[in-house]
C-alpha cells in the first residue's frame, strides 16, 4: 500500500518528486524519504510521518534544492530521483524503516510497495555471507541481495534479474545505482507500477494519475518485467533478459483531485458529491424508466444470464459492505442465490463454481490484492468474472475488460469512502435490474416501480445532504463515549456494519455492527448508559422487528439513536436522538440512511481533533495481502 515515485530529466528533482510524494500520500502516511543522486553519491532523506516531516527536513538539508541537487547543478543536468510514501508492514513506522533502503555500501538504493513473503530464508542467507543489515523491514533483503548479486554478475541488469528469482511475494520497485546516475531501473511483479512517458524526461509511479498532471502518454508494466529508464528511453525485458516492444497507451487525467472545493475535509466534500455521482451512474445507465438498462461494455450472453446458478461477490472493506447491499437485491429480484465473501478469506470453493456461476469482485481501486487474488482464483475454476471498480486503467480493469463496469465516482482522496460507496451500491443495483430484466423475471411489476424510485435518488440524496447541521448538533453530544452499537435488519443491515467501520475508521471509537435481530443472543451483554446504539429504522417489512429490538436495548438503559424518516411519531417515543431522513421506499432506503450515519462518523470525528482524511495505521489503496 506504499507510494512509488521516480523521475530522471532535466527538471529539478526535488520538487518533482515531493510533488508526486503529495499525489500518493492516500497509499500511505507511516513515513515519507526520496533518493537522488548527487555527484558520485546518492543522496537519501526520510523522515517518519507525513509528507510535512519530509518536507521540513529537505528545506534544513543544504544543496537540494534551487538547482543544486546533482551533477553540479549544472542547467544541461540531467536529474534522477525516487521517491516513497510508507504504509508500514514490517518493522513500525520510523526515519531508519522508512524507505529508500540502500545497501551495506550504499551504491544501491530501492523503494518497494508489496510484501518479500520469503525474505526471513533470503535475510538468512545473506547474514551467513556476512551482509550486515540495519533494519526491520522485508525491502532491505532485496536491496542487499540485488548488491550482492551485483558483485558476482557485474551486470545491473543481471544482478536484478537473479535477485527477483529469489524472492516470492508482490513487489513494485524503483531502484537506483550511485553509478548509474542517469537511470532509474523498475520491476513490476502483482503490484501496479506505470511509466510516464516525456519529452526528454520520464516518470515512474504507482498510479497513472500520479503522472497524468506530468506527462500525456503511460507504459503499464506487467508482472515480472524490468524496466531501464533514462530520459531519452525505455528499455523493458522479461526474466529472461529478452527486450519487450510495449504500447504506449494515452493516460486518462485526473482533474481538481486535490481541490476541496471550500470545505474543511477531502471527505466533507466527497460525502456531499454523492448525489451528483449517482446522479450521473443513472444518467448513463438508466436515462428512461421505461426502457430497459443497457450495458455497453458488459459483454455477457442472455443465454449465459439465463443460466447462472449462482453469483459469488468477493470484495473487502466497505466494498464489502456494499456486496452485501447487493446480495439482498440480486436474490430479491433474480431469486438467483448469492453469496458474499471476504476476499482474504475465499480460500476455495471449487465445489461450488461452474461454467454457470457469476463472481462479481468489486474494488476502488481495482488494485485491492486479496479482491485480486481471490479472483484469479475464482475464476481458475470455470466462472464469468464482471469487475466493478472506480479505476478503469486498474489491474481490476485489466482482468475483467471484457465484463466490466466503471463506478464513475470520481477520485476520492479521503481515505474513508463515501462516494465511492454509494456508487459501488448504484452499479450493483443497475446490475440485478439488468439481470432480472435480461432473464424475463416475474417481477417486472416490481422491477417498474424500482426504476421508477431510483431515478428519484439523487433529489432525496441532496435533501439528506442539506441536513448536515442538523445532524452536527444532534450528534456531537455522543463525542465522549467509549463505544457505539449499530443495529439494523434485512437491506440495512450492512449499513450497520458500514456505520459502525466509518466511525471505528475516522474517530478510532470502537464500534460494533450487527443485525439487530443478534442482539439479544449475545451482544446485548455490552449495553449500560454509557453504550449508545444506533437503530436504522425505516417503514418496510423489518420496521417492527427492528423497533422491538430496539425497545430491548432501551430496557438496558442504552441511550438510544434511530435514523428515521420524516413523520415516524412511533420512533419520537422511545430514541433520545432521531437523525431523520426523507420518506423512502425501504429496498433503495440505504442510499440515505447511510449519509446521517457517514455524518455522525464525520463530526464526531472532528470533534475529537482527529485527522479525519488520514486516519492512523489506513491507507486508500490496500495492494498487500
Amino acid at each position: 500500500m506504499c507510494g512509488i515515485i521516480g523521475y530522471v530529466g532535466n527538471k529539478e528533482i526535488v520538487p518533482v518528486l515531493l510533488e508526486g510524494l503529495r499525489c500518493l500520500e492516500y497509499r500511505g502516511y507511516d513515513s515519507t524519504g526520496i533518493a537522488v543522486h548527487k555527484g558520485s553519491a546518492l543522496n537519501i532523506i526520510k523522515s517518519v510521518g507525513k509528507l510535512a516531516n519530509l518536507e521540513e527536513v529537505i528545506n534544513k538539508t543544504p544543496g537540494l534544492l534551487n538547482g543544486k541537487n546533482g551533477n553540479n547543478g549544472s542547467p544541461k543536468s540531467i536529474y534522477c530521483g525516487i521517491g516513497h510514501t510508507r504504509w508500514a508492514t514490517h518493522g513500525e513506522p520510523s526515519d531508519l524503516n522508512a524507505h529508500p533502503h540502500f545497501d551495506s555500501d550504499e551504491a544501491i538504493a530501492v523503494v518497494h510497495n508489496g510484501i518479500i513473503r520469503n525474505y526471513q530464508e533470503v535475510k538468512a542467507i545473506l547474514l551467513r555471507q556476512g551482509v550486515r543489515f540495519l533494519t526491520e523491514t522485508d525491502t532491505e533483503v532485496i536491496v542487499q541481495s540485488i548488491a550482492n548479486n551485483f558483485k558476482s554478475t557485474k551486470s545491473i541488469l543481471n544482478a536484478i534479474f537473479k535477485s527477483i528469482n529469489e524472492l516470492e511475494g508482490s513487489y513494485a520497485l524503483a531502484i537506483l545505482f550511485k553509478d548509474q546516475p542517469n537511470k532509474i531501473y523498475a520491476v513490476r511483479k502483482e503490484a501496479p507500477l506505470v511509466i510516464g512517458v516525456g519529452n526528454n524526461e520520464n516518470y515512474l509511479a504507482s498510479d497513472s494519475s500520479t503522472v497524468s498532471q506530468f506527462v500525456e502518454k503511460v507504459i503499464r508494466l506487467n508482472d515480472n518485467e524490468v524496466a531501464e529508464i533514462s530520459k531519452e528511453s525505455i528499455e523493458v525485458y522479461n526474466l529472461k533478459g529478452e527486450k519487450l516492444n510495449k504500447d504506449i497507451q494515452a493516460v486518462i487525467k485526473s482533474k481538481d483531485i486535490l481541490d476541496k472545493r471550500g470545505f474543511k475535509h477531502y471527505l466533507a466534500k466527497e460525502i456531499n458529491e454523492q448525489a451528483d455521482v449517482v446522479s450521473s451512474l443513472l444518467r448513463d445507465f438508466l436515462p428512461n424508466h421505461e426502457k430497459q438498462i443497457q450495458f455497453e461494455h458488459l459483454k455477457l450472453t442472455t443465454d449465459f444470464l439465463k443460466n447462472i446458478d449462482r453469483i459469488l461477490i468477493l470484495a473487502c472493506g466497505t466494498a464489502y459492505h456494499s456486496g452485501l447491499v447487493g446480495k439482498y437485491i440480486f436474490e430479491n429480484l433474480t431469486s438467483i442465490p448469492t453469496e458474499v465473501q471476504f476476499a482474504s478469506e475465499y480460500l476455495n470453493s471449487k465445489a461450488l463454481l461452474t461454467n454457470k456461476s457469476l463472481v462479481i469482485g468489486i474494488s476502488q481501486s481495482g488494485e485491492t490484492a486479496d479482491t485480486l487474488a481471490a479472483l484469479k482464483k475464482a475464476i481458475s475454476y470455470g466462472a464469468t468474472l464482471v469487475g466493478i471498480t472506480n479505476k478503469s486503467d486498474s489491474a481490476l480493469a485489466e482482468l475483467a475488460k471484457e465484463h466490466l463496469l466503471i463506478s464513475k465516482a470520481g477520485t476520492e482522496v479521503s481515505v474513508a469512502a463515501t462516494k465511492t460507496f454509494l456508487a459501488q451500491m448504484t452499479v450493483l443495483y443497475l446490475l440485478a435490474i439488468y439481470i432480472a430484466e435480461s432473464t424475463g423475471s416475474s417481477k417486472q411489476k416490481k422491477i417498474s416501480l424500482l426504476k421508477q424510485e431510483l431515478k428519484l435518488i439523487p433529489q432525496l440524496i441532496d435533501q439528506t445532504l442539506t441536513r448536515a447541521e442538523h445532524y452536527q448538533e444532534h450528534v456531537i453530544k455522543y463525542a465522549n463515549r467509549a463505544d457505539f452499537v449499530f443495529i439494523g435488519r434485512g437491506i440495512n443491515y450492512p449499513i450497520a456494519l458500514e456505520a459502525a467501520l466509518k466511525l471505528k475508521e475516522l474517530s478510532y471509537i470502537h464500534a460494533s455492527g450487527y443485525a439487530s435481530g443478534e442482539m439479544k443472543h449475545g451482544p446485548i451483554a455490552v449495553l449500560d448508559p454509557t453504550v449508545p446504539v444506533v437503530s436504522i429504522i425505516v417503514p418496510g417489512e423489518t420496521y417492527d422487528r427492528v423497533f422491538q429490538n430496539s425497545l430491548e436495548a432501551k430496557s438496558r438503559q442504552a441511550p438510544m439513536i434511530a435514523v428515521a424518516v420524516d413523520g415516524d411519531k412511533k420512533a419520537e417515543s422511545i430514541f433520545d436522538t432521531v437523525l431523520r431522513i426523507p420518506p423512502i421506499m425501504e429496498l433503495i432506503s440505504p442510499f440515505l440512511t447511510v449519509i446521517p450515519l457517514q455524518f455522525l462518523a464525520y463530526y464526531i470525528a472532528e470533534h475529537l481533533g482527529r485527522d479525519v482524511d488520514q486516519p492512523r495505521n489506513l491507507a486508500k489503496s490496500v495492494t498487500v495481502e
